[in-house]
C-alpha cells in the first residue's frame, strides 16, 4: 500500500478557515468537550521556513482538558476499527494529514499521512528533532473534502 501524499508543502494563504476545520473543532468539542485555540491565520512558521498550514484554513489547534483525554484523542485519531469485517484506519478514512501531540513524552510526537496511516505514521521527537514547544493543545491538518464528507467519516466510526 502507498502511503498518502502530504499535501501542504508549501503552503499557501486559503484566505479562511475550511468548512472541514470547523466541522473537526466543533465535533471534537461536542465528544470531549474541547476548546479551539486557532483555525486560519496568514503566518509564517516558527521556524521561517515558509507558510504556517494554518494559513491554508485546513489546520486547528485544539485544547484537551488533561493528558488522559490527549491520550484518547490521539488513540482514537490513530486507531483502527473493523467495520464489515474491513479493518479501517481512522486516519485515512477522516482524512487526517497531519496530527501533533507537542507534550507527548519529553520531546512530543506527530503523525504525518506520507509516514503511514495510524501509529505508522508517528514520529516520536527528540532534543533536536522537534515541532517545537506547545503543551495543552493538539494540531491537527485536514485534507481537502467537504465538512459532510467529515462528518459522515465521523460518525461511522466507534467511539472511543
Amino acid at each position: 500500500m502507498t502511503n498518502r501524499v502530504y499535501p501542504y508543502y508549501p503552503s499557501w494563504d486559503g484566505k479562511e478557515t475550511k468548512p472541514v476545520t470547523a466541522k473537526l473543532v466543533e465535533l471534537c468539542k461536542a465528544r470531549w468537550g474541547t476548546k479551539s485555540l486557532g483555525t486560519y491565520v496568514n503566518r509564517q512558521m516558527r521556524s521561517g521556513a515558509g507558510l504556517s498550514v494554518h494559513a491554508t484554513g485546513y489546520a486547528a489547534d485544539i485544547q484537551y482538558k488533561d493528558e488522559a483525554q490527549a491520550r484518547e484523542m490521539w488513540n482514537w485519531f490513530l486507531g483502527s476499527s473493523v467495520i464489515d469485517g474491513k479493518t479501517i484506519q481512522h486516519s485515512k478514512h477522516l482524512g487526517l494529514c497531519e496530527l501533533h501531540w507537542y507534550a507527548y513524552g519529553e520531546y512530543g510526537a506527530g503523525y504525518r499521512c506520507s509516514r503511514g496511516e495510524g501509529k505508522t505514521g508517528v514520529k516520536i521527537y527528540t532534543a533536536t528533532d522537534n515541532a517545537g514547544p506547545g503543551n495543552g493543545w493538539l494540531h491537527f491538518e485536514m485534507a481537502k473534502q467537504s465538512a459532510e464528507a467529515f462528518e459522515t467519516a465521523w460518525r461511522s466510526l466507534p467511539k472511543p
